[in-house]
């Protein structure tokens, strides 16, 4: 194990290093991390950096991965039935049980068995109503980790296990080293995922500019154009298509027959919807802001839409005088 965890540290820092979307990256991560640690489940939440109040959620075994953005408060309400997340506030907060041999000094919660912790716990808080409560299930050992930036905790990461793992204080010790590594790698990611994002919308606005410019070409040919520079600006290019419809009239850059997603923005000309520009994913993706959309992608499909309302001012007032 004293080896395996810098092995992992530079495999997750090449992939973090590629500019995919950040879910690919965390799909991933934790793929890599399950299967080279050997737990049954990973969970990780992690602030997102410019808005506290809510989390990115992970949750990942070897045959399944989600991925979310998600306040805390929803997403203990999301996940009543496992008792693990009464641990999460605590932890994330700063205000766990410090006298606990479950505890670290830096917060990590280990036990081989977490039955043994669960019901004391419960009892602790108030939870337990009967006794009914108190029937013993199926146990785990359970390994959950802050993430510390500073004097900051961002986030944490929940390691399960059906089988009965010792984790030691030297193993907690390490495990705590790594999380660290692991936040920072994170962090970085994070920073260059949205960078990514805000370089491909400035490149799109850039290139529709130039569209706008062009008073030689016919309203046909701007929208032609315009819909092929949409799926570049967008998380995931591969499965994104573009729709604009005009008049009744729809223009695609490919034939679309169904969707598991879609942005949709009016086009206003003179206060007077006259069509609409379409964004649609063609296969299912994780939830951001707006269903699996950015708010950036919100605003820059306003953007889009506003644009052509000009392009058809424009074209409209060229054909009125020649």
């Amino acid at each position: 194990m004293k080896n395996i965890l810098p092995t992992l540290s530079y495999e997750i820092l090449k992939i973090a290093n590629r500019e995919i979307p950040r879910s690919i990256f965390l799909n991933e991560m934790s793929n890599i991390l399950i299967d080279s640690l050997k737990f049954s489940e990973l969970t990780l939440l992690f602030h997102k950096r410019e808005n506290e109040s809510q989390f990115e959620f992970v949750h990942c075994t070897k045959d399944s991965f989600e991925y979310k953005i998600i306040s805390l408060n929803d997403l203990l309400h999301h996940l009543p039935e496992d008792e693990t997340t009464i641990l999460w506030e605590p932890i994330l907060t700063n205000s766990f049980d410090s006298t606990s041999t479950f505890f670290t000094e830096k917060g990590t919660f280990w036990t081989i068995d977490f039955n043994n912790f669960s019901i004391p716990y419960r009892r602790k808080l108030g939870l337990v109503e009967n006794n009914n409560l108190l029937k013993p299930k199926s146990s785990c050992s359970l390994l959950i980790i802050p993430f510390l930036y500073g004097n900051e905790r961002v986030g944490l990461v929940q390691f399960k296990n059906i089988k009965r793992e010792l984790f030691s204080s030297l193993g907690t010790n390490l495990f705590e080293e790594f999380a660290q590594t692991l936040s920072a790698i994170l962090i970085n990611q994070y920073t260059q995922a949205l960078l990514l994002e805000r370089v491909k919308e400035l490149a799109f606005l850039y290139e529709m500019s130039n569209i706008t410019k062009q008073s030689s070409i016919s309203l046909k040919d701007s929208i032609h154009q315009i819909i092929k520079l949409i799926p570049p600006a967008w998380q995931y290019p591969e499965i994104t298509q573009a729709r604009i419809t005009l008049n009744g009239i729809d223009y695609s850059n490919t034939p679309i027959t169904s969707w598991e997603h879609k942005l949709v923005a009016d086009i206003m000309v003179e206060k007077e919807k006259c069509g609409v520009v379409e964004v649609i994913y063609t296969e299912k993706c994780p939830d951001m802001n707006e269903g699996p959309f950015f708010t950036e992608e919100r605003s820059l499909l306003n953007n889009i839409a506003a644009e052509l309302a000009i392009i058809i001012i424009s074209k409209k007032s060229n054909e009125t005088n020649s």
